[in-house]
């Protein structure tokens, strides 16, 4: 693991299994959504985008600007630059076939 996901988190966490569009200085990535909260998402994309990179997520009207936090093999952790408003959390959990708070 390149970096430490932060351990105290301000906002609570569902797992979903969204596919999400990242775009960046690298270009258009798709990506898979594992993890949502207000403050930031775990995703999967081969290849991953590399740690301190700033990107762009789009899914289902979330659009969040934010930069990867952690990566681990093809996860990696993005904290958006301003939280999400809960009731767009709430949409994109209620769209994932896997809902389940952590």
């Amino acid at each position: 693991m390149d970096e430490t996901p932060r351990e105290i988190r301000r906002h609570g966490r569902h797992r979903v299994m969204l596919a999400a569009k990242l775009y960046s200085v690298h270009g258009e990535t798709a990506a898979v959504l594992l993890d949502l909260s207000q403050s930031g998402a775990m995703l999967s994309a081969s290849p991953p985008l590399p740690y301190g990179c700033k990107l762009a997520l789009s899914r289902l009207g979330l659009e969040a600007d934010g930069r990867v936090v952690w990566t681990d093999g093809n996860r990696f952790g993005v904290e958006f630059d301003e939280p999400l408003d809960e009731r767009v959390v709430d949409h994109l959990v209620s769209r994932s076939p896997v809902v389940a708070a952590h």
